[in-house]
């Protein structure tokens, strides 16, 4: 009895010294999946910041590439017509005058809207009138300023237009014909042209449109339409020849020191107020912008602080410095033009 109970005896132990050697060893592969797991996740982690460090780093420019011509991927010029497109008819609704106001550039855009306003209205376009008084105070106008002869030849098939509105005789005296003037919506739609304006051509033979800086609206759902703007601003307007001589002999002799970059540095109180561009500003200096948009532009809802990073807001002094510095350090451009606008 005794034997046979010393034998049970030593069997549990048995029994339990062989459960404990399984359990021993299970929780020594655990440790070791654990530890396998751990310097897995160590080396990947490690991969991943030196990644990112090596994208902190600043790049290598290759200059050559960045000066290359871009590739247009199969896109093509669109400013000839590509449907039925008739000539202008002899017989207009009458004259249409425009004063371009604001910078060149929107001047610019004002002389392309004209032209499609005429052609919507079927009128016949007198050469637009410039906007001197504003900033530089410069009478040069649109003769001083582009190849007036240039202008009409190039839009004889899209248009009709005149230097000036001609005299007209009438009961045997000479009349001349006063522009009725309005004032166009800001982005106009089509049918203001064919409606509002037209009728007031009909009544007194031209009208005068003033101020005439983003009267049209610039979606329009037709394009050909969009193909005439392309046609004007880039192939109707251009320069006189003695500004032509003068900007070639500029960009000449900038090309012969090198590759240059031209800043145009737009940091001016209307351009930061009608952007939205306050976020960047004092508390004072806020104030001073939102009151000039309040009493210059029309009013609309912006968000100040998302401004700046969608890019509606134009270099600050200090992007500019940074921009001039990196670029000289990395060989992109041996010279940065500056181009102030007052």
């Amino acid at each position: 009895m005794r034997r046979s109970g010393l034998h049970r005896q030593h069997g549990k132990q048995g029994a339990g010294g062989g459960g404990g050697g399984a359990k021993g060893i299970y929780t020594k592969l655990t440790i070791a999946v654990v530890v396998l797991l751990i310097c897995t996740l160590s080396l990947l982690f490690s991969a991943t910041i030196g990644g990112n460090r090596g994208s902190l780093e600043p790049s290598e420019i290759n200059a050559e590439e960045l000066w290359e011509s871009a590739k247009s991927s199969g896109w093509r010029p669109s400013s000839a017509p590509r449907s039925d497109w008739p000539s202008p008819p002899r017989e207009t609704n009458g004259y249409l005058r425009v004063r371009c106001n604001g910078g060149l550039n929107q001047q610019r855009s004002a002389i392309c809207n004209a032209v499609l306003a005429a052609r919507i209205m079927n009128a016949t376009l007198v050469l637009p009138e410039l906007d001197a008084n504003s900033f530089w105070h410069d009478e040069s106008g649109f003769q001083g300023i582009y190849d007036v002869e240039h202008f009409i030849q190039t839009l004889k098939y899209d248009v009709q237009i005149v230097e000036s509105i001609p005299e007209i005789r009438k009961n045997g005296k000479t009349k001349k014909i006063k522009g009725y003037q309005l004032r166009p919506p800001r982005d106009a739609p089509i049918e203001w042209y064919t409606t509002v304006a037209l009728k007031k051509m009909q009544e007194h033979g031209a009208i005068y449109l003033t101020p005439f800086s983003h009267r049209l609206a610039e979606e329009i759902d037709n394009p050909e339409y969009q193909r005439l703007r392309c046609r004007v601003n880039y192939h109707a307007l251009r320069f006189k020849p003695n500004i032509m001589q003068l900007s070639e002999s500029i960009v000449d002799k900038l090309r012969a020191q090198g590759h240059f970059m031209s800043i145009h540095l737009r940091f001016e109180m209307d351009m930061l107020a009608f952007a939205g561009c306050v976020d960047i500003f004092n508390l004072e200096e806020q104030s001073i912008l939102k009151k000039y948009r309040k009493e210059n532009f029309a009013e609309k809802r912006l968000v100040y602080k998302e401004r700046r990073a969608i890019g509606k807001c134009p270099l600050t002094p200090e992007d500019v410095a940074y921009l001039v510095n990196h670029s000289s350090t990395q060989g992109v451009a041996r010279e940065m033009v500056l181009i102030y606008k007052y």
